[in-house]
C-alpha cells in the first residue's frame, strides 16, 4: 500500500466502558507482582461501517482469585469500504486478519494508556500492562 493510498480503516472513537479498583489489600504488594488478563472481542456495526474492539484488562495478585482492578475500553474503527472488506457469514461477519490484527494491537495499546491514566495516584500506579504478543 503506497503512502498516498487510502488506509483501510481509521479510528472513530475511544470510550472507557468500565473501571473499578478495589481498596488496597492489608498485605503489602510487591511492585512487580501482578497478573494481567487481557481479553478482546470484536463487534461490527455494518450500518455505520464500524468495527468496535472491546478490550478488558483485569489485574490480580499472583495466585489469588480476587481482582484488584478491572477496565474495559471500546475502540471504534471506521472502515470506509466495509462491504468490500468485511464478509457476512451467517448471522455475523468475517473480519480479515489484515484488519483485525492491527485493530487488536491499536486497541491493546489504547487500553494500556487508559489503564495507566486511571491507576495514576493509586496503589496500583506501577502496574503497567506489558506488551502483548499481538503487539
Amino acid at each position: 500500500m503506497s503512502a498516498t493510498s487510502e488506509k483501510p480503516f481509521r479510528i472513530h472513537g475511544i470510550e472507557l466502558i468500565t473501571f473499578t479498583v478495589q481498596p488496597q489489600p492489608a498485605n503489602a504488594l510487591a511492585e512487580a507482582a501482578f497478573e494481567f488478563n487481557v481479553q478482546q472481542e470484536q463487534k461490527t456495526n455494518a450500518g455505520k461501517r464500524l468495527i468496535i474492539v472491546f478490550t478488558t484488562v483485569t489485574i490480580r495478585e499472583p495466585g489469588k482469585e480476587a481482582l484488584l482492578a478491572r477496565l474495559q475500553v471500546a475502540s471504534g474503527f471506521e472502515v470506509p469500504h466495509f462491504e468490500q472488506l468485511i464478509k457476512k457469514e451467517g448471522e455475523g461477519y468475517s473480519i480479515p486478519l489484515e484488519l483485525s490484527g492491527p485493530m487488536s494491537s491499536i486497541a491493546a495499546a489504547t487500553a494500556r494508556g487508559v489503564l495507566y491514566s486511571q491507576l495514576r495516584g493509586s496503589y496500583l500506579q506501577h502496574s503497567i500492562l506489558p506488551l502483548l504478543p499481538v503487539e
